[in-house]
């Protein structure tokens, strides 16, 4: 009787640990994908930034941020990277000027924005 109680405990304790081994990397995803996000952003602040310094008064903004804008991917200090792309306004993106596209990446995580302006 004793033999089964301990067989059942051990049991439920190696179920339990199982779950939060589970739970500990779904966790670390999380911040993953915070950090990736932030990587996001930059790639999209970059772009904002030299369309309003370097492409204000050219005409075909597409052109100047294409080749101003750092295209491919782009490390940054922390170990993430992000991947800025400019597209020209068909498709989804023809009530604007340009859309531009960033998309972040730390560790496992991948987060993409899109803007349009």
């Amino acid at each position: 009787m004793v033999f089964m109680i301990m067989a059942m405990l051990l049991g439920i304790g190696f179920g339990m640990s199982a779950l939060l081994l589970t739970q500990l990397d779904t966790l670390r995803g999380i911040g993953y994908s915070v950090l990736a996000f932030y990587a996001t952003d930059a790639g999209i602040d970059r772009v904002l930034y030299i369309d309003q310094k370097d492409c204000a008064d050219d005409l075909d903004r597409v052109s100047c941020l294409q080749g101003a804008a750092p295209l491919g991917s782009q490390p940054l200090s922390n170990g993430a990277s992000y991947t800025v792309t400019i597209e020209s306004p068909e498709g989804a993106c023809t009530a604007f000027t340009y859309c531009a596209k960033s998309v972040g990446t730390y560790q496992q995580a991948r987060r993409a924005v899109r803007v349009g302006r």
